[in-house]
């Protein structure tokens, strides 16, 4: 037997340097002579004088003594890539199951879990981002009390048509305006519908057109088409707003509070 037991294709034969070796039958031996083919060990094989052989080379991803290893069909490379992408849960499980390396496996892992945060992430950041662009600056105070807010305005000089013609200059003022409702559209602004009505007023026998926004609290009355009411808010001023049939642009009133007039 001229290779010793335990021996492996993958692997180096074994060497014995303080034996001769015959080069033929590559028997080790102690004396001159080989004891299977009987010729005499040269020089150049004897024990001290002989080179040491060579390492053969290995793949340093090769693992394992060489044997065939069976793997299930669905712990299989192809199979867990393409499980990864169709059913990624159950693909990040097969991966953990097979034989992959810990390193590929912690890859995996995190890659996966950066997939299912990003579209979170990129969510969140772009309605934060939208909210910032399209934020409102408006002049509306909606914390004071409703006495001491309807107060302001019963005691501000609201000239309707100053306020008409020239809205932007009266932004932010406090008004107490009487007027009948006309048709009511909701607009939709930032990341919510909010009510508009368009009314008219009278004053010194002409009529003044103006959207009112409804900033009113939740339980307040209900209007409808033909309501004279008395607005207490404040002046937007221009805005532009659209509905399902047109595009509407005019003086803006805010409506925080709102008194329906006997008819």
């Amino acid at each position: 037997m001229r290779l010793p037991l335990q021996f492996f294709a993958h692997e180096a034969p074994q060497d014995y340097p303080h034996l001769n070796k015959c080069p033929d039958c590559e028997t080790f031996f102690a004396d001159l002579t080989c004891p299977l083919c009987g010729k005499v060990c040269p020089e150049e094989m004897r024990a001290g004088n002989r080179k040491p052989p060579k390492q053969k080379w290995e793949d340093p991803y090769r693992r394992g003594s060489g044997r065939v290893q069976f793997v299930p069909w669905y712990l299989s490379t192809p199979f867990i890539i393409v499980m990864l992408f169709v059913f990624p849960i159950a693909g990040l499980v097969l991966t953990w199951m097979g034989c992959w390396q810990k390193k590929w496996k912690i890859l995996v892992t995190v890659l996966f879990g950066l997939s299912a945060l990003l579209p979170i992430v990129l969510g969140t950041v772009l309605s934060l981002v939208m909210q910032f662009i399209f934020t409102e600056d408006i002049n509306v105070d909606l914390n004071m009390p409703q006495a001491e807010y309807v107060e302001h305005c019963q005691q501000a000089e609201t000239d309707v048509v100053d306020i008409f013609r020239n809205t932007d200059d009266h932004a932010g003022e406090f008004v107490q305006m009487t007027v009948t409702v006309g048709d009511a559209f909701q607009n939709y602004l930032v990341d919510s519908y909010v009510w508009y009505y368009r009314c008219t007023t009278e004053f010194n026998g002409k009529e003044y057109a103006f959207l009112i926004r409804d900033f009113r609290r939740e339980g307040s009355e209900n209007l409808m088409q033909g309501d004279r009411i008395t607005v207490y808010g404040q002046v937007l001023g221009t805005v532009e707003v659209s509905t399902h049939e047109e595009e509407l642009r005019g003086p803006c009133i805010a409506m925080r509070f709102a008194v329906l007039c006997e008819q």
